[in-house]
Formats: structure tokens, sequence, C-alpha cells
């Protein structure tokens, strides 16, 4: 019996973020699974729970129906897999908390965003995924003021 290691984790889940399936993401996590987004003060804010980290994928899925979630680079240990990626996505939703403090209306822009991801896997699950972007380029890029 093969052993899943913890980028065939990794790959799977990226192939669901890619599809939009946050059903498929949840699979892949721990019941101690925790996001730190560190496109803020993670220091002050501290991870987030799955619950919490379900609702930003399905409001950024909603403000971004059709998307393109290209990952350039990967590197994989035993229990840990960093992947550089970029998203591209025209907004045709609304773009709601919690991906901003307060609602904006559908712009119709292409935005183009680049960021770094490192999870921890143990037991064939993610325990910790950090996400490092800048938000700051999504609002420039939305013609909103942050």
């Amino acid at each position: 019996m093969a052993t899943i290691t913890a980028l065939d984790v990794i790959s799977e889940y990226t192939q669901a973020l890619a599809d939009r399936n946050v059903d498929g993401m949840i699979s892949l996590r721990s019941e101690r699974y925790v996001r730190d987004f560190a496109h803020m003060d993670v220091f002050n804010r501290g991870p987030v729970s799955s619950s919490e980290s379900q609702r930003f994928w399905h409001a950024l899925f909603a403000a971004f129906p059709e998307l393109d979630y290209e990952v350039s680079c990967t590197l994989a240990a035993e229990d840990v897999v960093a992947t550089r990626w970029t998203f591209t996505a025209t907004n045709s939703g609304p773009v709601s908390p919690p991906i901003v403090p307060s609602p904006l209306a559908a712009t119709g822009r292409t935005v183009r965003i680049r960021g770094a991801t490192f999870h921890d896997v143990a037991n064939g699950l993610i325990e910790r995924e950090a996400i490092y972007t800048d938000l700051l380029t999504l609002f420039v890029e939305l013609g909103v003021s942050p």
C-alpha cells in the first residue's frame, strides 16, 4: 500500500482550490486545522479556524467565480509543503467579508496577485496553512481604497 505524502495531500488540496471545491479542501484538513493569512498583522489577529477559513473561500469564489490559480513553484519536505502561486480572476460578484471589512460591488476588473503558502501536514491532513500575499494589490487592481 502506497504512503500518502505531504506533497500528495497538497497537490490534491491545490486542485480542489483551483476547482473552487471548498468541500474538497475541507476534507483534507485535520480537526486542528488553522490558517494564518498574512495580509495583515497575524500577530495581532492570530490564526483562524477551519470554519472561518471556509467562509473566506466561499466569499472569494463568489466574488471571482471564474479564476485561474497557478502554482509556479513547489518545495516539499516530509511534513511541510510550500507553494508559490499566481491568482488571476475577473471580479464579477460582490466582494464581501471576510475578504474586505465592508462589502464592495463587483467591478468587472481582472486582478492578478501573487503569493506563497506554507502547509504543515501530519497524518495525511493539513494542520496549518500560512498564506502570504499582498491584499493592497487586490484593492488597487479593483480600483478601491483599502
